[in-house]
């Protein structure tokens, strides 16, 4: 199977009310990766205002913004799945605009390899991890196949001032 150009595999609404269910954010949350709208669409839903935008067009919000190129954060919050090939990327740069908390959704096996340990977890390491317990089904651009999800997944959440181990908790 070939990978989507961009690394768009939106996100099942179940992954989204499952984070809200151990989650609080601020009011105003970005989703700098917002694709068709699968997250933002869950957590308007939940009462938040969010921003959406997204570098390619998937019908559904601002197009043309790369959020490895902003300069300022639009909101103290962010709720997004990464392009995976740039997650740490994403994550780095949601620490140096000064984000306040960050929830990321990840293959659990983003917690892997020594260089992302010297490189991320051992300076920024998450606050909480919460790994579901069944397999999410994500398809590439939304392209729907007969079958379940064989990659485990999970919500990966930091705060701008946590340096203590990660918690860990299951979905």
């Amino acid at each position: 199977m070939t990978r989507q150009k961009d690394d768009w595999y939106p996100t099942p609404e179940i992954a989204t009310r499952r984070l809200l269910d151990v989650e609080m954010f601020d009011e105003q949350i970005w989703e700098p990766a917002a694709g068709d709208g699968a997250i933002a669409k869950v957590l308007k839903t939940a009462c938040y205002d969010v921003i959406s935008s997204d570098l390619n067009d998937y019908g559904y919000c601002e197009s043309g913004i790369d959020f490895l190129l902003e300069q300022k954060r639009a909101a103290d919050h962010i709720v997004s799945n990464p392009p995976y090939k740039l997650a740490e990327e994403f994550i780095r740069h949601a620490i140096d605009l000064g984000v306040d908390k960050h929830a990321w959704l990840l293959r659990l096996s983003f917690l892997e390899g020594q260089k992302r340990f010297q490189r991320l977890f051992q300076d920024f390491p998450p606050i909480r991890v919460h790994v579901f317990s069944q397999r999410l089904t994500m398809w590439r651009g939304g392209e729907e196949i007969a079958g379940n999800g064989t990659t485990a997944y999970a919500w990966f959440v930091w705060r701008a001032t946590y340096t203590g181990s990660p918690q860990l908790g299951w979905l």
